[in-house]
């Protein structure tokens, strides 16, 4: 059997110093002040990096055209005047990978009627679009978008640790930072995209809902369809749950009615090209135009989807990894007899199917379009599991 007595390690783990790190373990006060600040650095630091090293993304050049709509009309002064707010604000090496780093970008970039008929996808988020539009008198329309996603991601952070702290659970901060990140926080909180804001209202829906507070959570989903109308998957899986674990079905059957309703209306009047061309686009192959392209349904390009979408995400991404784990983890809390209450299972029973219900629905493999519900999922188990790393909390073990 090995010893460290009479070694170097074996005087270091018996001086005043060990012994004094060994009674602040003992503190489950002292471990809960650095997990909240474990966490918080976290947040800050991603949010500070995003400030200073935004990513100049397409998506954010989709979403600034898209913004300048209602005032410029024509393809080529709306290509012209959304390029110029690009470049007064990326370095040459920035805007060099937007306009020229692969073919579809350099086509966007030289022809403004193919770059305009992309908006079509874009123009569906009405809600994101609007506040785009309310906060650029104030801060202009690039930083609003990067605005966007940065304060979302500190409100996000600062509301996870009210949640932990409400639940008796804050040492779970040193579990969730790290599952966050994985599950893409910080590339969401760089990138010029809704998830972030969607990520941020569904939270607090999905929050709001373990408190019984169904109504005001059913107003936030529904809020939550006109940033990205795909969330209202969550809305579907969470009325299924309602349906299987006896919850009240009326608020979130009119929230999804009324959601499915507003978001056809969108993209009717948005010019939304539907669902199997923007399949086909996302998913098979890429287009330079959306002007009039409706393809023809096809088994074998509808397969490829599915395929590529698979393979890109257990390859390339996390979220099929995080879920698998976090299904197991949820299987171990029941067999040691820490399921917590009826609503936090039908939680995680509702976003474990909206994570497998968004994959069905239209196979995008990145990490991004699955936080919502990886995110989600990962905080109910923490406060679930309500992690101890402090002595009192072994001895309780």
């Amino acid at each position: 059997m090995m010893t460290s007595e009479g070694t170097v390690m074996g005087w270091a783990l018996h001086s005043g110093v060990a012994r004094a790190l060994a009674q602040a373990a003992g503190s489950r006060r002292l471990l809960d002040r650095l997990a909240a600040a474990f966490f918080a650095v976290v947040c800050l630091g991603i949010s500070v990096y995003a400030l200073v090293r935004p990513d100049y993304n397409w998506d954010m050049v989709a979403y600034v055209a898209t913004a300048l709509e209602d005032r410029h009309s024509d393809p080529v002064e709306l290509h012209a005047e959304t390029w110029k707010l690009i470049s007064e604000r990326a370095s040459e090496s920035q805007l060099y990978a937007l306009q020229q780093g692969n073919p579809y970008n350099l086509n966007q970039w030289q022809n403004p009627a193919d770059f305009q008929s992309q908006l079509s996808m874009y123009r569906v988020k009405v809600g994101y679009i609007a506040i785009l539009r309310t906060l650029e008198p104030v801060v202009g329309l690039v930083n609003a978008a990067m605005l966007l996603s940065i304060l979302p991601s500190l409100a996000l952070g600062a509301f996870c640790l009210y949640w932990l702290a409400r639940e008796g659970a804050l040492q779970g901060a040193f579990v969730l930072a790290p599952l966050l990140v994985l599950a893409d926080y910080a590339h969401m909180t760089t990138a010029v995209v809704p998830d972030m804001l969607v990520s941020l209202v569904s939270f607090v829906a999905v929050y709001l809902l373990l408190r019984r507070r169904d109504l005001t959570a059913c107003l936030l989903l529904f809020a939550s369809v006109f940033l990205r109308p795909d969330n209202i998957i969550l809305v579907f899986a969470l009325l299924l749950t309602a349906i299987a674990f006896g919850w009240r079905v009326f608020p979130l059957l009119v929230t999804f009615v009324a959601a499915l309703a507003g978001g056809m209306i969108a993209a009717k009047f948005g010019g939304h090209p539907g669902w199997w061309a923007h399949f086909y686009f996302s998913c098979v192959q890429i287009q330079n135009s959306m002007a009039n392209f409706h393809p023809d349904f096809s088994l074998v390009g509808f397969a490829r989807g599915y395929i590529r979408g698979a393979v890109v995400a257990v390859m390339d991404n996390e979220w099929p990894a995080i879920f698998a784990l976090l299904l197991a983890g949820w299987a171990l809390l029941g067999r040691a007899g820490r399921t917590g209450g009826d609503r936090e299972n039908a939680l995680v029973f509702a976003l474990a199917i909206g994570t497998l219900g968004k994959f069905a629905s239209f196979p995008l493999p990145d990490d991004r379009f699955y936080f919502v519900f990886i995110g989600a999922m990962s905080m109910v188990l923490v406060t679930m599991w309500k992690p101890r790393f402090d002595v009192a909390g072994a001895r309780r073990g």
